[in-house]
């Protein structure tokens, strides 16, 4: 820049430029947050490092890349339709608090990566909800809420074993049997006059031949 007399102005040039080394400095640079953990990743050295990054600000080249994980304690919830033992619909409202495991988040990132709640946890959920249900008749599950509970967080927490993951409790929101039971159970008593005259036959057939 010149100022009116010809000079340059030299004392605006200095300001402008401290700013943008600033900022290209904060590009630089990566902000891991309390409850967050980081591992970085550097093509040039072969992708990830095995080092996990706790709170704090970390300096990094332009073309490495430091990926966030939040470590705290998260609830997802999920409404599952399920079978119950005698084959009548039960849908779940279920609710499971989990986290990745912070000091296993590098092999967290380098076996699943962060979309692991779609991609493990809530198959391995669904799949367990529907499976502990199916034991149970659809008038008896309300009852055994408590014992269903315990069960799908026993073997959703065995099944993420040794994928990272932390489960600390899974818990029913909600439950829906009242529109599902009155339709099956008018089902059945539709199809109960249509099975007697069958049996009678049966008898009838029998009196004859004797």
């Amino acid at each position: 820049m010149v100022a009116r007399d010809g000079k340059p102005m030299r004392h605006f040039t200095k300001p402008i430029l401290l700013v943008l080394v600033l900022f290209s400095l904060q590009a630089c640079g990566t902000t891991v947050n309390p409850g967050q953990r980081g591992v970085r990743w550097n093509p040039l050295t072969g992708g990830l490092t095995t080092e996990t990054l706790k709170s704090g600000f970390y300096w990094r080249a332009p073309w490495s890349q430091i990926y966030l994980y939040n470590v705290q304690w998260r609830s997802y919830t999920e409404t599952v339709e399920a079978l119950s033992s005698d084959h009548l619909p039960v849908i779940l409202k279920t609710v499971i608090v989990m986290r990745p495991i912070p000091d296993e988040v590098y092999f967290l990132a380098q076996n699943i990566g962060s979309d692991f709640y779609p991609r493990i946890a809530k198959p391995e959920l669904l799949a367990a909800v529907r499976s502990t249900v199916s034991h149970y008749p659809m008038v008896t599950v309300l009852e055994h809420g408590s014992e269903i509970l315990s069960k799908v967080e026993a073997v959703v927490a065995e099944k993420l074993k040794g994928r990272h993951l932390q489960v600390a409790s899974v818990a029913m929101a909600d439950i829906e049997l009242a529109q599902a039971f009155p339709d099956a159970l008018e089902g059945k008593q539709t199809k109960k006059p249509a099975k007697e005259p069958k049996e009678f036959e049966l008898v009838m057939a029998r009196r004859d031949r004797n």
